[in-house]
């Protein structure tokens, strides 16, 4: 009898890894998306000529979300995130607005396509840093500093959205590295 359990428990154990290893996977899903959003903004917007204005404005309330989700995990239920919901709302209409201020300040043309997309995506870097100090959480802290720094490569370089989109692409696979040893030491250990 003694054997039934442990050969049930032996079978249960790598099933119940392997589902927590895919829900922590879940869990960074926002931090990751994050980056993409920026990534793909910055090499959509630069090799595709389309409009900066429509895609951060549109790309924004995503990130906002994605904030509020990474504030919703770390909360106990109660209050707390109603509080949480409330302030990052309120944070990302402001982010908006400004964006919305940006590109209705342009409407005679004197600032460049590349130069709004560079303030809208400071704009959006800003807001995923912020969000990142109000609720704690280095990883946002770290997906706002990874915006900003695209900043400056779009302004440097003409051509800056394929260098950019191979640079977050490493990264991610980085964080996909990191996150996979992680459960593997977790695993072993």
């Amino acid at each position: 009898m003694a054997d039934a359990g442990s050969t049930s428990s032996g079978f249960a154990e790598p099933h119940r890894g392997g589902t927590r290893k895919w829900i922590s996977l879940l869990a960074e899903l926002p931090y990751f998306a994050i980056v993409v959003i920026g990534v793909v903004g910055v090499s959509w917007t630069n090799m595709l000529g389309v409009s900066v204005s429509t895609y951060w404005v549109t790309m924004t309330p995503i990130a906002a979300l994605l904030c509020v989700c990474v504030g919703w995990a770390h909360l106990p239920r109660g209050r707390g995130r109603l509080e949480m919901m409330a302030i990052q709302f309120g944070q990302w209409a402001a982010v908006l607005v400004a964006m919305y201020l940006v590109h209705v300040s342009n409407s005679d043309g004197l600032v460049t396509h590349d130069a709004v997309g560079s303030i809208l995506l400071t704009l959006l870097a800003l807001g995923v840093s912020i969000s990142g100090l109000d609720l704690r959480t280095w990883k946002l802290c770290v997906a706002g500093a990874f915006l900003a720094l695209a900043v400056p490569f779009v302004a440097w370089f003409a051509d800056a959205g394929l260098f950019i989109f191979l640079i977050g692409v490493v990264l991610i696979a980085l964080g996909l590295l990191a996150w996979w040893g992680a459960h593997r030491a977790h695993r072993h250990g």
